[in-house]
């Protein structure tokens, strides 16, 4: 999948509520540490501030997953799944917080970051549409 400019691209970073968590369970140990330490006159927070903002910055700036009419590349991990290893786009069951996915061997495979309301849009690009 290449990264040049493709108007049929969309970027899925997530939850906003998950993000929000995942930034108060990170920062808050984080700036209780940097509290500790200006507190006891140590120059600790002068590694823990720098590693905050790069933790949290990533939480809020790195999306989770990118969706073209190539396919789907998770950011994260760095890989790509082309719509030629899709089988299907499962429909959403009660609870589904992602978008699952039946590859061709049969493993199910959840999308991070995607809703359940973009499988249409998921379902019309695998069939070729855009």
């Amino acid at each position: 999948m290449e990264d040049k400019p493709n108007p049929g691209r969309r970027t899925y970073w997530g939850a906003r509520y998950t993000r929000s968590w995942f930034t108060m369970l990170v920062g808050a140990p984080l700036a209780v540490g940097i509290y500790l330490s200006i507190l006891q006159n140590t120059s600790a927070w002068l590694v823990l501030a720098p590693i905050t903002v790069v933790i949290i910055a990533a939480l809020w700036l790195v999306p989770m997953a990118v969706v073209s009419d190539r396919g789907i590349r998770f950011v994260l991990s760095g890989t790509a799944l082309p719509w030629c290893r899709v089988a299907a786009v499962l429909d959403p069951r009660p609870g589904d917080e992602v978008v699952r996915l039946e590859l061709i061997d049969g493993r199910v495979v959840r999308v991070p970051g995607v809703p359940p309301s973009a499988a249409p849009y998921l379902r019309t690009l695998r069939s070729g549409g855009s």
